[in-house]
């Protein structure tokens, strides 16, 4: 049985084009694959405040009303915050497999009847149906879901047992059908996992452990929540897999491969044959760091000038069309020698797709502070503060910070007072 398995498109109208890019890439997958049954994991949109007739939703109901032409779909909705509700319409777009969206924990079947497919809510009255495919549904068990359920208490240790009760009974009921591949579908992090740069989880958000997951005695474990694509052995023959957001959403995810699995369950206990990763064409988004206190020659060169030298150094990213954050941590008083407009302009005339220049601005006075505190005396500091600004300071000033710190209080009178005579 092969499973596209998909999660955090995160629908907006901002990034709309390139997450059309990245979802149209999917679906054509899709039809020359020809899955038994596609699993979404959650967050489909990235705002539950999205009007009805924005284009990131009129084009949800598109291309899963086009991948449901394909095979059953199974989803479970993500992140209140992201798309509260939203996926719940889904229900009504159905093509020629139905889709399940589920707002709670359940544990659906896919059931066969002569040249028909379609998800059933499991109950103890159904034995005996030709069933394909179990699936365990767990949209995000926030510790607010848990604190609105009686006996349950907020802190971590009796969460992850109600969750370890949850995923038992998983396991009990899918047993029933000892033949028939079991798949669980959440959103939520793995005790482990790691996130990208940018990524902020919630605060009520909770990580489920390995040991836990594995009671619910899943063939195939697919998971969504976490924008970085990762896999976890959960059994010595099976595994979880964070499948990541469908296109890099900022520069903290440009190191990312994003994209989608294919899983494969084969044999009599659908043991994973095989999975892979397909990469969607997202944009390619680099960034570029240019120090120019450590490397003042850049902005001195008389032969070329600051942005020449850094469109040349970024020219390989222009080449390919990227997404460039130029980053430059300059002394404030030399900022102004920065030309920004050009550079950006210079950089999109060679090819960057988008150009976000960020600067760092160091005062003088706060460099190097460390030199001028490890100074023992004030005669030394002061020489380490004018070193510092590269200016000399005005005649007598040593001098007069060491007889502040060597005579006594009537020869330091004495010595004032001849000073101002």
């Amino acid at each position: 049985m092969k499973i596209l398995h998909f999660s955090d498109v995160h629908g907006e109208d901002t990034n709309h084009e390139e997450i059309k890019r990245c979802v149209d890439y999917m679906v054509e997958t899709a039809w020359k694959v020809k899955p038994d049954a596609i699993i979404c994991s959650g967050d489909i949109i990235n705002s539950k405040y999205l009007q009805a007739d924005s284009k990131s939703l009129k084009y949800m109901s598109s291309y899963f009303r086009e991948l449901s032409n394909i095979a059953p779909i199974a989803v479970i909705i993500g992140t209140d915050s992201h798309e509260g509700r939203i996926s719940e319409t889904l229900r009504n777009v159905s093509g020629k497999y139905s889709i399940h969206v589920s707002t709670t924990v359940e544990q659906i079947l896919l059931c066969e009847t002569p040249g028909q497919l379609f998800w059933r809510v499991f109950n103890s009255g159904m034995i005996g149906i030709n069933v394909k495919l179990i699936v365990s549904q767990v949209p995000p068990p926030t510790k607010e879901f848990w604190k609105n359920r009686q006996g349950i208490e907020k802190d971590n240790q009796n969460i992850s047992q109600a969750m370890a009760s949850i995923f038992t009974n998983f396991g009990v009921m899918a047993k029933q059908y000892p033949n028939v591949p079991h798949v669980l579908n959440g959103h939520f992090s793995m005790q482990g996992s790691k996130i990208s740069e940018t990524q902020l989880l919630p605060g009520t958000d909770i990580s489920i452990g390995k040991d836990i997951l594995a009671m619910a005695n899943a063939d195939l474990y697919c998971l969504g929540h976490i924008h970085m694509k990762q896999e976890y052995q959960i059994t010595d023959s099976t595994k979880a897999f964070h499948s990541g957001s469908i296109f890099r959403k900022n520069f903290g995810e440009r190191k990312e491969d994003k994209g989608f699995y294919i899983h494969t369950l084969t044999g009599n206990d659908y043991d994973l044959d095989s999975y892979k990763f397909v990469k969607t064409p997202s944009r390619e988004m680099g960034q570029v760091e240019f120090n120019l206190i450590e490397s003042p020659w850049m902005l001195d060169d008389p032969e070329q000038d600051f942005v020449s030298k850094a469109v040349d150094i970024c020219s390989e990213w222009c080449n390919i069309e990227a997404w460039l954050k130029i980053k430059i941590t300059a002394w404030t008083d030399d900022v102004r020698q920065i030309n920004q407009a050009k550079l950006k302009r210079d950089l999109l005339e060679a090819g960057a797709k988008h150009v976000v220049i960020e600067i760092d601005r160091v005062r003088r006075e706060n460099s190097r502070e460390e030199e001028i505190i490890k100074a023992a005396s004030l005669p030394e500091k002061a020489k380490a503060l004018e070193a510092h600004r590269s200016q000399p300071m005005p005649d007598g000033c040593i001098e007069f910070f060491e007889n502040v710190e060597t005579l006594n209080k009537e020869d330091l009178v004495k010595y004032a007072l001849n000073q101002i005579n």
